[in-house]
């Protein structure tokens, strides 16, 4: 059975989706504490439904929205055996784009799936967990396909610049996201700092904050 804490349709806040209508559903439950979790409701369980059930509502939903797709998101949507149920809905929904939102701490099974992408945050210090990253992920993320994305304040500059090289050595082509915190880096001060360094890496902003402030 699955733990849900929400499902809606609307307007995905990050990148690679960033600005596009989206069905996204909340798993309950994360094996972190990160400093800045904007989400106080994770380990809320609001409803608890079998994957075939999960399957059908996804259906039901896609239906009356066409080229809908479907963020799987936390809490961390890999716990336990939530994986294998995730990947199992999108074998069987292969027509419907997929993408897991995961806080990159657990070692992702599946890397062949067409219709699924994964967002793999690579937590930096300021979120007091970023030690359990699993590098072994980085190694077989497509770069076609999938994405790294942090989340920073000013403190985190120079572990940034490690990762950056890191990630050079491991999978130089997967794209690098970086998000400032919210209440903790100006956007300025993050584009600044990108294009002094002459960073080849992206920036995104938590655009459902800025649509909805109470986000």
């Amino acid at each position: 059975m699955l733990e849900i804490v929400e499902k809606l349709i609307t307007i995905s806040g990050e990148a690679p989706t960033m600005g596009i209508p989206i069905y996204l559903i909340r798993f309950s439950h994360c094996n972190l504490n990160c400093s800045y979790c904007d989400t106080p409701q994770k380990n809320i369980v609001n409803n608890i439904i079998s994957r075939e059930e999960l399957v059908n509502d996804i259906k039901e939903n896609v239906k009356n929205y066409q080229r809908l797709n479907v963020l799987f998101t936390g809490g961390e949507p890999l716990l336990n055996d939530r994986q294998l149920d995730i990947i199992k809905i999108a074998e069987e929904l292969d027509y419907i784009n997929f993408y897991i939102e995961t806080n990159g701490t657990i070692e992702i099974k599946n890397f062949n799936l067409q219709n699924l992408y994964y967002v793999v945050d690579w937590k930096a210090p300021s979120s007091i967990t970023n030690r359990d990253f699993c590098l072994n992920n980085l190694k077989y993320m497509r770069p076609e396909k999938d994405i790294i994305k942090c989340v920073i304040v000013a403190s985190d500059f120079d572990w940034l610049m490690g990762i950056i090289k890191l990630k050079e050595t491991i999978n130089s082509n997967v794209k690098l996201y970086v998000s400032p915190q919210t209440d903790g880096l100006e956007l300025k001060e993050l584009a600044s700092f990108i294009l002094m360094n002459r960073l080849d890496i992206n920036i995104s902003i938590q655009l459902h904050k800025l649509i909805w402030e109470s986000c």
